[in-house]
């Protein structure tokens, strides 16, 4: 046999071996929309953060990041059911939680390849030594289409407050700002408004700070840190166009 078609094999199904993904993207995405309900593994008495409500309620700032990526996903940011968790075993162990907001700092060690990955930072805390502990989701690697939205989702709420876009704002169908452009829809493969309908729904992202650690909360915290940059902040949004 001529030793040409075989090296041609040989180099096709390397480039095979390195172009498909080992996991199948879109594959939580879909199981979410057709299960109509997102999934967020949350503390369960972490106030501001996340925390349980007399009535079963869940309440807090990673529970209205929760209700963004179902707004974002699904339409609305009711269709969320919250799990309260202890650990990251737990989320391990489970596979219908879709992703965890649990005031995780983002560290090498709690990453574990194949299986895990943290999302976009969406809180700075101030940690010992003064140091400032990075805060982020924690998303499974089985599906690279939702990590991105989730990536998304949390610099629109940024973008959002970037442009002074607040809820009462989001709504209106005669707001002179285009936000965002049609096509990062497209991208995500979510509707056009689909960061329109989100803050519509629970705000952007200072509104979301100021209900759930502004001087009203039971815990208050500065913002501090996480203010934008040009405030004096560490909150970069990236663009969304």
């Amino acid at each position: 046999m001529p030793l040409r078609p075989v090296r041609r094999l040989v180099v096709l199904v390397f480039f095979l071996c390195v172009l498909v993904p080992g996991t199948q993207a879109g594959a939580r995405l879909d199981a979410i929309r057709q299960h109509e309900v997102l999934v967020c593994g949350v503390a369960a008495q972490d106030p501001g953060f996340a925390q349980r409500q007399p009535d079963g309620r869940f309440q807090g700032l990673e529970v209205d990041l929760c209700r963004a990526v179902a707004a974002a996903v699904l339409g609305s940011s009711t269709q969320v059911r919250f799990v309260a968790l202890d650990t990251v075993h737990e989320f391990l162990d489970d596979p219908r939680i879709d992703l965890v907001f649990h005031r995780l700092s983002w560290a090498l060690t709690r990453e574990a390849p194949g299986q895990l990955e943290f999302g976009p930072v969406y809180f700075f805390e101030a940690g010992k030594q003064g140091r400032l502990e990075p805060l982020a989701p924690l998303l499974r690697s089985d599906d690279a289409d939702f990590s991105r939205i989730v990536r998304w989702v949390v610099h629109a709420l940024l973008e959002a407050e970037w442009h002074a876009i607040r809820r009462s704002d989001a709504g209106r169908a005669d707001m002179p700002l285009s936000w965002p452009a049609d096509d990062t829809g497209m991208a995500l493969g979510l509707p056009p408004d689909w960061a329109r309908r989100m803050v519509a729904q629970v705000g952007n992202y200072a509104e979301i700070y100021e209900r759930n650690l502004g001087p009203g909360a039971q815990q208050p915290l500065p913002r501090g840190p996480n203010r934008l940059w040009r405030e004096g902040g560490l909150m970069v949004p990236l663009l969304l166009h």
